[in-house]
């Protein structure tokens, strides 16, 4: 029960028994109340049944000790292994700031104030850090640990966006001749003129791929860390399930990669279940492709790009070659 003691004329502090804290130490809520004694008294109890509802009767929780258990209830299949992943991560940094927070009497404000070192630390990952805070407190509402969502109206930091960088259509051909002779440059080359993402063409199998037509089909994405394919998940968006069409080179390139992956030692019984890019049943790893393009670009005199930069190629050169 909440107690009350007399501070001054018409001033009262209120106590709340939160619970035991991590450290088994007995956890109370403080704080002074102006009003008549009986007035004093409904308030605390309001307060206590505020209080309570928000970390339950048992303890105190502490905002580390629910991100731990927010985690451990949102493992796999609940979310991706991806997702999943990019949580624990974002977690890590997350509690050396903000792990030491009661959870009951969280706000923004104290959020924002705890954060400022990690923001200053990590700028660019900022945005999607607060992000998976702020799922993870959203869920605590759900479940009953917190009355609102204390992540509304926490700021995070303006970061300039580097300006795109789109190759013009002779440095694409310079990056096409630079790419022959190398290994994964046909996966490269791919990412160059069809504008897909690493993922799906990662996710590419045999049987997406139509050398008669000259097409190829996206129909999966692949979990380029884990190199998995992820066969129960739907494209990014409803658009990303399409057929495009390729050149005729790199469908002529893509025939001759058929015929050396079929006179590989280990011959899959069904050749067209298998990925177009990589050993066995397994995609390629996307740090063999990135490899290639730091390689490639080096050679063809061109500055550094993200594969992702890639998809932002010149429609003109595009064009020209369909």
């Amino acid at each position: 029960m909440a107690e009350i003691r007399r501070k001054g004329p018409n001033r009262y502090l209120v106590i709340v028994f939160l619970g035991r804290g991590p450290d088994s130490k007995r956890q109370y809520h403080r704080e002074i109340f102006h009003g008549s004694r009986s007035e004093a008294r409904l308030y605390a109890a309001e307060l206590e049944a505020r209080l309570k509802r928000r970390t339950g009767p048992c303890r105190a929780l502490n905002l580390g000790e629910y991100l731990d258990m927010w985690l451990e209830r949102t493992r796999p299949p609940a979310v991706s292994e991806r997702a999943w992943q990019t949580y624990e991560w974002h977690v890590r940094r997350l509690k050396p700031h903000v792990g030491h927070l009661p959870l009951y009497n969280l706000t923004a404000g104290v959020l924002q104030e705890s954060m400022a070192g990690l923001f200053k630390e990590l700028p660019a990952s900022a945005r999607k850090i607060a992000g998976t805070l702020r799922t993870a407190l959203r869920q605590a509402v759900a479940w009953g640990y917190l009355p609102s969502d204390p992540t509304v109206g926490l700021r995070t930091p303006k970061v300039r966006r580097r300006a795109r960088r789109v190759l013009t259509p002779g440095e694409v051909d310079r990056l096409l001749e630079a790419l022959k002779g190398y290994r994964h440059g046909l996966a490269v080359r791919m990412l160059l003129l069809t504008g897909i993402r690493l993922g799906e063409l990662l996710g590419l199998k045999w049987s997406d791929i139509d050398p008669k037509k000259g097409t190829v089909t996206i129909r999966r994405s692949a979990d380029t860390r884990n190199r998995k394919f992820k066969e129960s998940e739907e494209p990014k968006t409803p658009a990303a399930r399409r057929t495009l069409t390729l050149d005729p080179e790199t469908v002529r390139m893509l025939e001759e990669h058929r015929k050396a992956a079929a006179k590989a030692k280990v011959s899959p019984l069904r050749r067209d279940d298998t990925p177009v890019f990589g050993p066995g049943h397994r995609p390629l790893g996307e740090d063999s492709v990135r490899r290639t393009l730091v390689r490639a670009l080096k050679k063809a005199g061109l500055p550094r790009m993200r594969v992702h930069d890639l998809r932002h190629r010149s429609e003109e050169h595009t064009s020209e070659l369909q």
